[in-house]
């Protein structure tokens, strides 16, 4: 066996761990959120697919027939995980127009039906030679395709983390990371897929490459976590263009000030922020105004997010709590709960970025005055 072909076999070793991967997540790895894990299943099982022909090229297994049947579903690999990092993120929204995704894939379906597998059985299960502008087609197409919809994919996650703090006053619990992870794994699959076709040494040692790939998105896929585990604030963009008309047209600029002083006196005077569970919708039905009317208040009000707004309470809450002789006792952990917080990173972060100090420096500093 030659050199060549013993790294090839890392291709069957990312085919399998691909179709592992792709199993576990048809029957729900975290059972939280089932489409989604069905299409990110889809994509692994695609992707095995992809392996798995490049594998049986490497060692001339299987005809023409076989190899095209394997390849057939490759434009619909990006588009699966375009969906699941979509249901992922946007559990509860409708996904109406998921179908014009997989337009390609149906096209190159089509023109398998019509001429490619026809043409195979006619010659001697081998594919026919293709015209050059549908090989450039079909070799570039899907290399153009990976990146846009890892693009796209990158910005549903960023626009997911920015609608947290809309919402929430913490953000520990809603875990990213691993979807953080899968989306880094994936970016290192297309760099090895450019690599390859501009780059003989990459394309040398891409079994192995994508073997170490595989790792990565097993790992990421293996350690995931809900990313929701509370209502979100996910408008359509129809919906959001919408509310947003709307309220311009019922909010006057008195009207704002007045709803701005009615937010933070009922907000600071009852103390709602130490409540480490709090939500925009819990905050709302709290004060008595729609979950629109308060974030379009704390943006154009306050020019802050709900995130902001609350955890800038908290932190003054911990200055009188760092300074008081009442909680001595307590430590930081134990100051950061009693002030709101849901997590000690929180209360350092948010802390430090109010006063450019840590809470032990500004205990000091505050020692030192006295």
């Amino acid at each position: 066996m030659s050199e060549i072909n013993t790294l090839a076999i890392f291709y069957a070793f990312s085919g399998g761990a691909s179709w592992l991967l792709g199993s576990l997540s048809f029957l729900g790895v975290n059972r939280v959120n089932t489409k989604a894990d069905r299409w990110l299943g889809a994509f692994y099982c695609i992707l095995a697919c992809t392996f798995t022909k490049i594998f049986f090229e490497e060692f001339n297994v299987g005809g023409g027939f076989l190899l095209h049947l394997l390849e057939l579903p490759t434009w619909a690999m990006f588009p699966c995980l375009y969906m699941a990092i979509n249901y992922f993120v946007t559990p509860s929204t409708a996904k109406k127009d998921w179908h014009l995704h997989f337009v390609p894939f149906l096209l190159f379906l089509i023109f398998s039906l019509v001429y490619l597998m026809p043409n195979i059985f006619n010659r001697e299960n081998q594919l026919p030679v293709l015209p050059p502008w549908i090989q450039f087609i079909v070799r570039y197409f899907f290399s153009g395709q990976m990146v846009y919809y890892w693009i796209v994919c990158f910005a549903l996650l960023r626009r997911h983390q920015r609608n947290l703090k809309m919402v929430a006053s913490f953000t520990e619990k809603i875990d990213l990371e691993w979807l953080r992870y899968l989306l880094i794994s994936v970016l290192f699959f297309i760099l090895i897929r450019i690599g390859s076709i501009a780059n003989i040494h990459v394309t040398y040692y891409s079994p192995i490459l994508y073997f170490l790939g595989i790792i990565l998105l097993a790992y990421s896929t293996l350690t995931q976590k809900s990313i929701y585990t509370i209502e979100t604030y996910q408008p359509s963009e129809k919906d959001e263009i919408t509310a947003k008309k709307t309220l311009n047209e019922r909010l006057t600029t008195e009207q704002v000030e007045e709803l701005k002083s009615i937010v933070t006196q009922k907000t600071v005077d009852e103390k709602l922020y130490l409540d480490s569970s709090l939500t925009l919708s819990v905050l709302s039905a709290k004060i008595g105004i729609s979950t629109h009317e308060l974030s379009y208040v704390l943006n154009n009000g306050l020019g802050k997010n709900f995130y902001q707004f609350i955890n800038e309470l908290r932190t003054e809450e911990a200055k009188l709590l760092l300074l008081s002789e009442d909680t001595k006792h307590l430590d930081l952990l134990g100051i950061a709960i009693r002030a709101g917080f849901n997590s000690k990173t929180t209360f350092y972060t948010t802390f430090k970025k109010a006063t450019n100090l840590t809470p032990k420096e500004y205990i000091k500093a505050k020692s030192k005055v006295t």
